[in-house]
């Protein structure tokens, strides 16, 4: 079924609100929790289950991109329409920018002592660079794989999909922050300027930068060499979802 760009828009907007919405809300839970060691679990499985739930509810409308990387790497490997990036773009740091802003509203104070979840790095550029393209690609190679594939499992690709960023989260956490998303990054880091507190503006270029050139490659090595490769015809996602 074709639906409208602006109710697509709209899907993305929501799906993306949802996955930043409780992704930070449970960054934010945990240090206010003081949980420690659990914590980055809690965190990495927070997100996975939302952009489960979010792939689910808003899959057959929109694809769920909810992530400007996952849309760039299907553009690029013609599985969507790049007239619609922009569009999708907007819809995806406009769902940033709510999911923060509701947590905020939700937690207050509390909420920017915490850093409103936002997603930083402490070491090397190099090293986190390298960690958020690695993210993004585990990510994007299981939305060819499960979401893409004419020969993926029916019914899985939400959950398969979510596991795969808890994954990268858990692996790459301590690195970047592992948002592999710059709807993810960008979203709290304006809320957090908005309401006074501390932005590493500086540290955005990696958020931008790593997770499109990790699902670029990745995007490439699915279509050429993985399961996504047995479609002769190119189809705009969400086809194989529907």
């Amino acid at each position: 079924m074709e639906y409208s760009l602006i109710r697509r828009m709209a899907a993305e907007l929501a799906g993306t609100t949802l996955l930043c919405g409780f992704g930070i809300g449970a960054a934010v839970a945990v240090s206010a929790a003081k949980t420690g060691g659990p914590g980055l679990l809690i965190v990495a499985l927070a997100h996975g289950l939302a952009l489960a739930i979010a792939i689910y509810a808003f899959g057959s409308v929109s694809g769920a991109h909810c992530n400007p990387t996952v849309t760039i790497a299907l553009a690029s490997r013609g599985r969507f329409p790049w007239r619609e990036v922009p569009a999708y773009f907007v819809a995806q740091i406009a769902g940033g920018l709510l999911g923060a802003s509701l947590i905020y509203a939700s937690y207050g104070g509390a909420a920017i002592d915490a850093g409103l979840g936002a997603t930083t790095y402490s070491g090397n550029f190099g090293h986190a660079l390298v960690a958020e393209a690695l993210g993004a690609a585990i990510l994007v190679t299981a939305v060819f794989a499960l979401a893409v594939a004419p020969t993926a499992p029916k019914g899985l690709f939400g959950l398969g999909i979510g596991l795969a960023l808890a994954t990268q989260i858990m692996a790459f956490g301590p690195a970047s922050g592992a948002s592999v998303n710059f709807a993810r990054t960008f979203g709290p880091d304006a809320v957090l300027s908005l309401a006074g507190g501390t932005v590493a503006w500086g540290q955005l270029l990696v958020y931008l930068v790593g997770p499109i050139v990790g699902g670029l490659v990745a995007a490439f090595v699915a279509d050429r060499v993985g399961s996504a490769a047995t479609v002769e015809e190119p189809e705009v996602f969400p086809a194989p979802m529907v």
